[in-house]
Order: C-alpha cells, then structure tokens, then sequence
C-alpha cells in the first residue's frame, strides 16, 4: 500500500526563522529522501501545497517525525497542516 502526504503551509524564506529554513527545505527531496516516490509542489496566494507520494507508511513517518513537527511548529507556528493517509494501488493510478 503507497502512502500519501499533503503539506499545506505558508511560504517562508530561511531569513525570516530562526532555524533558517525555507518551507521547501521542510520537504522531503525526490532522489534524496527514502521511499518518496514523487512531489509535486504548487504556490498560490502566498501558500505552499506539496503532495507527497510514498512507497511505505514507515518511509513517510520516517521523515516526518517529532523533530520535524518541532521544526514546522517553529517555521509556521499553527499555519500549517498535514494529512497522512494510505491509499490502495487503484486510487494511486
């Protein structure tokens, strides 16, 4: 079963944090990240929207683990929103 992620963030840029940190770097990287199968990013009206699809459910709370919820809390404060959910082969088509 794939796994699917959806950030919903507003857009930041590394001056404006402490941890300096842009939203895109609180994404995972395709190429780079374990099991991330694809992203697609869009920005609209200031707010960022990543889909993130994974190969394991382990994959995807690997990355978004305590650490990061820490960081995401730091970056966005409570503007932020992610839904975790798995979904079967036939909706992932």
């Amino acid at each position: 079963m794939k796994f699917l992620a959806i950030v919903e963030c507003p857009v930041v840029f590394p001056a404006e944090n402490d941890r300096a940190l842009s939203s895109k770097d609180m994404l995972p990287r395709p190429g780079v990240t374990r099991g991330l199968e694809s992203r697609h990013v869009r920005v609209l009206d200031s707010r960022m929207t990543a889909v993130c699809l994974w190969a394991t459910a382990e994959d995807a709370q690997r990355f978004f683990d305590g650490d990061w919820y820490g960081k995401a809390s730091e970056i966005w404060g409570e503007d932020y929103r992610i839904r975790l959910e798995g979904i079967d082969s036939a909706s992932a088509a």
